[in-house]
């Protein structure tokens, strides 16, 4: 079954906090600290990535090395 417009999106955005893990070598802990959020607010977060707010976002693009892209934006990105 096709997942929704917004499971993909969901999807981009948990791909997003992985790569931005892997690039700066960091675990939850570390990456809740980097981007100045309690570590159950992003655990919390990774369940549900349509809760996270533009700036966490931007943050975990800059930590990535690259923008958010999924849905209708093609590879424009979000913004």
């Amino acid at each position: 079954m096709k997942k929704s417009a917004y499971q993909q999106r969901e999807d981009e955005v948990k791909i997003l906090i992985n790569e931005a893990k892997i690039r700066n070598n960091l675990t939850d802990e570390g990456l809740a600290k980097k981007i100045g959020m309690p570590l159950g607010t992003l655990r919390n977060r990774k369940v549900h990535p349509g809760r996270y707010r533009l700036d966490d976002i931007w943050l975990l693009e800059q930590l990535a090395g690259r923008r958010l892209v999924g849905g209708d934006c093609g590879d424009q990105g979000i913004g």
